[in-house]
């Protein structure tokens, strides 16, 4: 049922050929035009669709779910006609100015599953979520219909983007965790039937479970150690051993041990996602722990011979793992770039890592989405800042202020952010009154009392 661009007729091959460079001059009326009457003459041209929809969020000023519609504007998609040309009716009348439109969004999913197209019914969910972030009943629809069409691997991805909407949703906690099992037993060729038979011996499953138990001793765990040792020396490419022994280590504190069976069971299953969560994760508390022990090293004896080497290997672990968390939220960006909270976790990543230039037109676009609107604000006015770019850091302040209406932490956060960048302009009073702000609401905030009540001395 998909359409690739080798499949399409030659005609529509020169087309799509001219429409990518359209698409990188970013001349987003004629791709949309272009493109029609290829999706409309090939269903299943799924990438052709998703440029299709790039182009109409842009054109209509890429603002996600805040300015589109959920009604059909007056258009009435009719019953009697073909799927294809049902489709391509809602094409032409409604997604062209208003691409995340709802309503429209779940009727095309409807006729992509009476199609039998799951693809295409993935996309419509997927393109609701990019243009409603906060939307999660359709996002658990989404997560669920990968999870029907063994596509594991894209609901947990979708469950993880539902909890950072809602930190309390139970359920998407649960599926997240039975996604990441379920692509671990696809990867290893599992079935959920014989899942424990695949397992070295019967008592394989009970010392896996004892290892699970709350309460072991430290001793217990030490002798677990050596058990699990002698059974690895005996059969080093059973995954099953390798991960236990993994687990042992890092509850015994263990951590770089932990980390290197890890990153050898990911070696022995390349494809488990839960796992590769799990190596990062250690990889972050093994390079905290560096961190913590250099820091320590050089606060204790600042004039050791080799204090200028070890500052040198925390700054080169701090670039490391910045570069990690930019590649993986570019990654975010790049499979859903309409998307604005991941715009604004790219920005973030790059301003951790002090790229305040590239982080500034992230946190632009991710202005746009009204729930990170305020985030995005103050980080762009720190961006300006650490530019030295005050006069911008404070216009960007002020209006993330004037928007904030409830003297909350969010606002004290901004007040003292303008606080400083009007003392480095040499601006006091405003300074000044910025501080008093909050020292009205909260008189405990940081430094305030101090600053306020020095003025008047």
């Amino acid at each position: 049922m998909i359409v690739k661009e080798a499949e399409l007729d030659p005609r529509y091959q020169a087309l799509w050929k001219k429409v990518l460079i359209s698409a990188e001059r970013k001349n987003w009326d004629y791709v949309i035009d272009q493109l029609m009457p290829i999706v409309t003459a090939n269903v299943g041209f799924i990438d052709g669709r998703k440029l299709l929809r790039s182009a109409e969020s842009e054109a209509s000023g890429g603002s996600g779910g805040k300015k589109f519609s959920f009604g059909l504007g007056g258009f009435k998609p009719s019953s009697k006609k073909e799927p294809a040309e049902q489709i391509a009716d809602m094409e032409e009348n409604v997604f062209r100015k208003d691409p995340f439109n709802l309503n429209a969004n779940e009727q095309l999913y409807e006729i992509a599953m009476k199609m039998h197209f799951p693809e295409l019914a993935a996309f419509a969910l997927e393109t609701i979520r990019a243009g409603h972030p906060e939307n999660t009943k359709h996002m658990h629809k989404l997560a669920q219909h990968y999870m029907a069409h063994e596509q594991p691997e894209l609901a947990s991805e979708v469950y993880r983007l539902i909890v950072k909407v809602n930190p309390r949703d139970m359920e998407a906690m649960k599926g997240e965790k039975d996604s990441a099992a379920r692509t671990s037993i696809l990867r290893q060729g599992w079935g959920s039937d014989n899942f424990r038979n695949a397992m070295k011996d019967g008592g394989e499953a009970a010392k896996l479970e004892m290892l699970n138990r709350q309460g072991m001793t430290q001793e217990q765990m030490e002798q677990f150690l050596a058990e699990t040792i002698e059974q690895y020396n005996a059969d080093q490419a059973n995954i099953m051993i390798v991960k236990r022994m993994s687990d042992l280590y890092e509850k015994l504190g263990q951590i770089e041990n932990a980390l290197m069976f890890y990153d050898y069971a990911l070696t022995l299953n390349p494809g488990d996602v839960a796992l590769q969560r799990k190596v990062e994760i250690i990889r972050d508390k093994v390079q905290d722990q560096q961190i913590e022990d250099f820091e320590r090293d050089i606060e204790s004896n600042p004039d050791a011979p080799d204090i200028e080497e070890k500052r040198a290997q925390v700054a080169e672990i701090r670039r490391q793992r910045s570069s990690v968390v930019i590649n993986e939220a570019k990654g975010r960006v790049d499979r859903n770039p309409t998307d604005k909270t991941l715009r604004y976790e790219l920005g973030q990543a790059y301003f951790n890592a002090g790229m305040f230039t590239e982080a500034i037109p992230e946190l632009q676009q991710a202005k746009s989405n009204p729930n990170m609107r305020i985030k995005a604000i103050l980080l762009l006015g720190r961006c300006f800042e650490r530019k030295n770019m005050n006069d911008l850091a404070k216009t960007s302040l002020l209006e993330a202020s004037k928007e904030l209406l409830i003297m909350d932490a969010i606002k004290k956060e901004v007040l003292y952010e303008l606080a400083n960048v009007l003392e480095k302009m040499a601006d006091k009073p405003g300074s000044l009154d910025a501080l008093k702000e909050i020292y009205n609401a909260d008189y405990g905030y940081k430094d305030v009392a101090k600053r306020v009540e020095s003025s008047y001395a």
